[in-house]
């Protein structure tokens, strides 16, 4: 064994004692344990052993939690024994990404498991991606499971047994470029951050929000941003991830701009606010302020009053829970809104289901007995914030699951409060 190989498995055995420490004092405290699958499954496995010590589970078992965090960072935010708070200092998703970062630094993953983050992260990659869309849409297009996804599987390490989004005929960034201001250069302005998903997959929901912002008297400006780098993190590529990241900010920090920064997709709004400032430090909290959700962001500029003319709303709406969605609070404010104009709101847990652009190497959907909207009849319209959890859910479900997004121009007037 050479020297970098012995030092790397040492770095990954460090992280796995630092990760069952932090489970040890987690399971002591099952304040999260209702939040998502980890500690549900931690429980059982440790249960399992008797009641012995999460340092007693073997790495495929601890990989088998790790399969199902989410990377919302809902247990970082209220636990009490966090550092600078508990004397335990446990950082649960740090540890996560320790593992992840001294598994990869290992080798032992191979290149096909980092490609297609790392794709996602480069427009020249995205560039050439979408030269050959047709036969890759072809592949994408397959039962999952199937010969062709599993094809693609071995071609380029997408997974082979989720829903995955198909490329879209045109990037949000190329549509963006080509059309006309529709508000004054006098306007309010915020920085659009699309994310690689919606740039790439959904332009659609940029469009949709872009188009409401500007109704209620914003103007919409081009960050540069595209990929925020959370499924480098998430993947364990964390020298790929500070190189974005560290681009991702000089864009955001540029001349004295102070506007705010929208962010179209949950889960990456959540890797700009909290990640940023914790992997740079200081530098990066004045970017992580500015940082909004789409809703978040027209929910303070406009009234709850419905607009004379505007689009109507359904009776009902069952609205596919995602969790970082809900560490965001977008979940709450599209919830919020759709109540407040009347409509009924039924909520459907997605289970673990992975949602950022690393989510797309492996399955990530290991709670197919997730309970089903069954009080919510089949003409009801299922939507979701997250590009990634309403494919997972449309195939669970048997029944579409619609962007959000779809529901802004009924939900907030075309002309913001002064």
């Amino acid at each position: 064994m050479s020297t970098s190989d012995t030092a790397a498995d040492f770095g990954e055995h460090a992280a796995r004692i630092e990760l069952a420490r932090c489970l040890d004092v987690c399971l002591d405290c099952r304040r999260c344990v209702d939040l998502c699958g980890v500690f549900s499954e931690a429980i059982d496995l440790v249960g399992s052993l008797g009641h012995a010590e999460s340092g007693l589970l073997t790495p495929l078992e601890q990989d088998r939690i790790l399969s199902l965090c989410s990377h919302c960072d809902q247990c970082r935010d209220d636990c009490p024994h966090r550092p600078g708070v508990g004397e335990a200092a446990v950082d649960l998703p740090a540890a996560v990404e320790g593992v992840a970062a001294a598994v990869h630094r290992s080798g032992r993953t191979g290149w096909r498991s980092a490609f297609v983050v790392r794709a996602l992260a480069s427009d020249g990659a995205m560039r050439w991606a979408r030269r050959f869309r047709g036969p890759l849409n072809r592949l994408l297009r397959g039962r999952e499971g199937g010969v062709s996804r599993r094809a693609l599987s071995m071609l380029i390490g997408v997974t082979s047994d989720r829903p995955v989004p198909r490329i879209a005929d045109q990037s949000f960034t190329d549509w963006f470029g080509l059309r006309e201001p529709a508000i004054d250069a006098v306007a309010p302005s915020v920085l659009v951050v699309p994310t690689c998903l919606i740039d790439q997959f959904a332009p659609e929901i940029g469009q949709a929000t872009v188009t409401t912002l500007e109704g209620c008297g914003v103007r919409c400006v081009p960050s540069g941003v595209i990929c925020c780098g959370g499924g480098l993190l998430e993947s364990g590529q964390v020298d790929r991830f500070l190189r974005v990241a560290e681009t991702n900010l000089a864009l955001l920090s540029e001349g004295d701009c102070a506007d705010p920064i929208v962010v179209l997709q949950p889960g990456c709004a959540e890797v700009l606010r909290s990640d940023y400032p914790r992997v740079l430090g200081q530098r990066a909290a004045a970017v992580a302020s500015r940082v909004r959700g789409a809703f978040e962001h027209l929910d303070a500029r406009s009234s709850m009053e419905a607009p004379g003319d505007g689009p109507s709303l359904p009776d009902v709406v069952g609205v596919i829970s995602s969790p970082r969605a809900a560490a965001t609070g977008e979940e709450d404010l599209l919830i919020a809104r759709l109540e407040g104009r009347g409509v009924r709101v039924v909520r459907i847990p997605s289970g673990p289901v992975g949602e950022s652009s690393a989510a797309l190497l492996s399955t990530r959907d290991t709670a197919e007995s997730a309970p089903g909207p069954a009080e919510v009849a089949d003409d009801v319209p299922l939507v979701g914030l997250s590009v990634l959890v309403n494919g997972a859910l449309e195939r669970r479900l048997g029944r579409a699951v619609e962007p959000a997004q779809n529901l802004l121009p009924a939900l907030f007037p075309a002309v913001a409060d002064p």
